[in-house]
């Protein structure tokens, strides 16, 4: 979860600047200080990386943004978390009129460089340090590859809301749903099932960390559909995903570039979503799936993953203008 810090919340970026080693006990300063921005990642209650940085006016009345400093809990590194963070930078920053943004870091730091690299940054020096300028454009969004020389780092235009839920819940036909409300309404929309994504075995001996080789593969497979998507034209994305983790979350929206993500979890009765499994599926497919939703109550999800719940009970259009107005996104349909 990415949050700013208000000016109110000193306790919050002390704990931050405690957690990564920054001398405590400015934060009352800092955060009073005209053009302060500070944003904080967290992880339940557990605080997992931060930045912060300055707005500052130019004598031209032109404004820029300087990022001081962005820092990822060494266990949390290559989740997504620093990018989430940059991002929230940047568009506070374009939101306060700023049109340029700097920031400095070590020229052997090739995590940072990669980072600043793939969302636009343009090397402007080096040295023991090098030096990365952002143009900031309020009209398009990051790439998500890797460039060289300055480029337009760019702000969220674009929705995605990710559907999520047990296996027989009704993921991806409420997907449809929400896709074919929003395209009858004149939006150019994309909807992807991820499993069709991850249709690839056996799968390799060596693996991403926790044996997640399916769910990397499907990250990896949406970056590039949507990349696809977005350059036909698309500003809406529904995909159909099991998340249950911040960490899956994360990696899912890193895939989604440019875009605003929303989380929603579908629900149904133990005994609907049997059924539903009975009707779609046989042999030992529909046995894994019975043993995974016997299993699953046993199975924690994280706090703080979903924005909000919906329980799929109703036809499928029904479900999806609930999750449109939940999501706060009618006004785009009327």
């Amino acid at each position: 979860m990415i949050r700013r810090v208000p000016a109110a919340d000193v306790q919050l970026f002390d704990r931050a600047a405690r957690r990564f080693g920054a001398a405590a006990g400015g934060g009352q300063a800092f955060l009073g200080s005209p053009g302060a921005l500070a944003f904080v990642a967290s992880h339940g209650a557990e605080i997992v990386g931060w930045c912060w940085g300055y707005h500052l006016i130019r004598p031209d009345t032109s404004s820029m943004l300087y990022l001081h400093r962005l820092e990822v809990a060494q266990e949390r590194r290559r989740l997504g978390i620093g990018r989430a963070l940059l991002h929230a930078f940047m568009s506070a920053g374009v939101q306060a009129g700023a049109a340029r943004m700097f920031l400095a870091t070590g020229e052997a730091n090739a995590p940072a460089r990669a980072l600043y690299e793939s969302l636009g940054g343009g090397l402007a020096a080096q040295g023991p340090t090098v030096n990365y300028w952002f143009l900031l454009n309020p009209d398009a969004t990051a790439s998500a590859r890797p460039v060289s020389g300055p480029k337009a780092v760019q702000t969220s235009v674009c929705k995605a809301l990710l559907l999520t839920g047990v296996a027989g819940v009704g993921k991806s036909t409420v997907a449809d749903a929400v896709g074919r409300v929003l395209t009858e309404a004149g939006h150019v929309t994309a909807v992807v099932d991820t499993d069709m994504l991850a249709q690839f075995g056996p799968p390799p001996n060596v693996s991403p960390p926790g044996g997640r080789f399916y769910d990397e593969l499907k990250c990896v497979n949406l970056a590039s559909v949507w990349a696809n998507f977005r350059a036909a034209g698309a500003r809406f994305v529904i995909a159909a995903a099991v998340i249950d983790s911040v960490a899956q979350r994360e990696r899912y929206a890193e895939s989604l570039a440019g875009c605003d993500v929303r989380l929603v979890r579908l629900i149904a009765d133990v005994d609907t979503v049997r059924n539903r499994l009975r009707q779609r599926d046989t042999g030992p497919k529909l046995e894994q799936h019975l043993r995974a939703l016997d299993e699953h109550g046993s199975i924690p999800t994280e706090a703080l993953v979903d924005d909000f719940t919906v329980t799929n009970d109703r036809t499928p259009d029904e479900v999806a203008t609930e999750i449109l107005v939940r999501a706060r996104w009618m006004d785009q349909v009327n």
